[in-house]
C-alpha cells in the first residue's frame, strides 16, 4: 500500500495523527520513503495512527510504501518501575511522573509531574480524606461532582453521598512510540457501584520541551443507568498546579480566544486552555489541555480557578445527561506538559496538529 501525506501549514518535526486505512488492524506500520524509515503506532481508543515527521513545508508532500510490522524495539526514552501500587516513569534520562494506583488514595492520581529539572509542576499531594483546602485536587485525575447524585469530587469519609474510585485491573505496555497505561475501574458510594470506566494515559517518547500525554476515559452504564448532573465540581479531567504556578499569583491561563484570567476563562467554551508559571528555581513551565473534537460538547467549558485548578468541564450550567444501561460515552484530551509561556510552547499549532493534522491519499 501506498501513502501520500501533505500539510496544510509548514510545521518543524512534530507528532501527528493518520486515519487508520481499511481493514488495517496491526497495532504498527511501517513507512519507507526516500532516505526515511517511521512507524506508526495504533492509537488505543480510535481508529487512527501516530507517528512522529520530520520537519515538512505548508503544501509539500511526503510519499511512503506502507506495510504491516509484526514488532518494533519499544522507545529507548521511557523507563518504569512498578512497585507498591506506584509506577514511576522516567523520560529522556530523568524522572518525570509518578501514577498512583493503590487504594491509598480514594481515587488513583498523577503526582508528581517534573519539570526539566526536577521540581513538581504539580501541587504536593495532601493526604486521603484530609482537611484542609481542596484536598481532592491532588495532581492530575479524573473525577465528576454528580453521578447518580453522588460527589465523586469532593472526599468524605463514610459519608452518604460521596464518592471514591477503585482501580479493578491495569495493564503497562511499552511501545515504540509511547508508554501506554490501561486500567479498569468502578465508581461507589460506599459499597455500591455507580458504574465502571476504561481509562488510558499514553506518554509519547519525547525530549522533555514539550511532553504529549493523551487521556481516554469511557464511562460504561454497566451498574444501572447513569446520570451525570450539572455542577462546577467536574472534569472529568482535572490538575491543580503547583502554587508558585497560581494565576493569582506570578502564573497565566490563557485560552483559545486570548482571555487571560478567571473572569474571562471560567465558565466559557474553548477549544484548548493553557495553565503557566514560574516555579521556585525560576523555570517558567505550563500544562496545556486540548479538548477533542468528538467529545461529548465540544469544545468544553472550563473550571479553571487563579488559585491553580484546571479542568475541562462540559457540566457545568448544562442539562443533565442520562447515560442508558449497558451503553458507554468516550471522551479523550492531550494533555501537552510544556516549557515556556503560550507563545513559547507554540500551544495554538499543536492544539491544530491535534485536530488538523496531514492531508492522507491511501493508493
Amino acid at each position: 500500500m501506498k501513502l501520500t501525506l501533505s500539510v496544510p501549514r509548514s510545521r518543524p518535526a512534530h507528532l501527528a495523527s493518520i486515519p487508520a486505512p481499511e481493514d488495517f488492524e496491526s497495532p504498527l506500520l511501517e513507512l519507507t520513503g526516500p532516505n526515511q524509515r517511521l512507524i506508526a503506532e495504533r492509537d488505543p481508543s480510535s481508529a487512527i495512527y501516530h507517528l512522529n515527521l520530520p520537519a515538512i513545508e505548508g503544501n509539500s508532500q511526503l510519499s511512503f510504501d506502507v506495510s504491516e510490522l509484526d514488532s518494533e524495539a519499544a522507545a529507548a526514552g521511557i523507563v518504569t518501575n512498578d512497585s507498591d501500587g506506584k509506577l514511576d516513569v522516567s523520560l529522556a534520562g530523568s524522572p518525570f511522573m509518578t501514577f498512583h494506583h493503590s487504594s491509598n488514595y480514594p481515587k488513583p492520581v498523577i503526582n508528581p509531574i517534573l519539570s526539566p529539572n526536577g521540581v513538581n509542576m504539580l501541587r504536593e499531594p495532601m493526604g486521603a480524606w484530609t482537611k484542609g483546602e481542596h484536598p481532592w485536587q491532588r495532581g492530575l485525575t479524573l473525577m465528576q461532582g454528580a453521578i447518580n447524585g453522588v460527589d465523586c469530587w469532593n472526599e468524605q469519609a463514610d459519608r452518604p453521598g460521596f464518592g471514591h474510585t477503585q482501580q479493578d485491573d491495569i495493564s503497562i505496555s511499552h511501545n515504540p512510540l509511547s508508554l501506554l497505561i490501561e486500567s479498569k475501574n468502578t465508581w461507589y458510594e460506599d459499597k455500591r457501584p455507580l458504574m465502571t470506566d476504561s481509562r488510558s494515559y499514553r506518554l509519547f517518547d519525547s525530549d522533555r520541551g514539550s511532553v504529549v500525554l493523551d487521556v481516554s476515559l469511557t464511562l460504561q452504564a454497566s451498574h444501572g443507568s447513569v446520570t451525570i448532573g450539572d455542577t462546577k465540581e467536574g472534569g472529568f479531567l482535572c490538575i491543580r498546579v503547583n502554587p508558585s504556578m497560581n494565576a493569582n499569583a506570578e502564573g497565566c491561563m490563557r485560552n483559545a480566544y486570548g482571555a487571560t484570567d478567571e473572569k474571562g476563562c471560567w465558565s466559557f467554551p474553548s477549544h484548548w486552555m493553557d495553565y503557566y508559571g514560574p516555579l521556585d528555581n525560576g523555570e517558567t513551565v505550563g500544562f496545556a489541555i486540548f479538548d477533542h473534537p468528538k467529545n461529548f460538547r465540544y469544545p468544553t467549558t472550563w473550571h479553571v480557578r487563579g488559585y491553580g485548578l484546571f479542568a475541562p468541564n462540559c457540566w457545568m450550567f448544562k442539562p443533565d445527561y442520562h447515560l442508558p444501561e449497558n451503553e458507554s460515552l468516550t471522551f479523550r484530551w492531550r494533555v501537552i506538559v510544556h516549557t515556556g509561556d503560550t507563545s513559547q510552547a507554540d500551544v495554538a499549532n499543536r492544539f491544530l496538529d491535534y485536530v488538523d493534522g496531514p492531508r492522507v491519499e491511501w493508493e
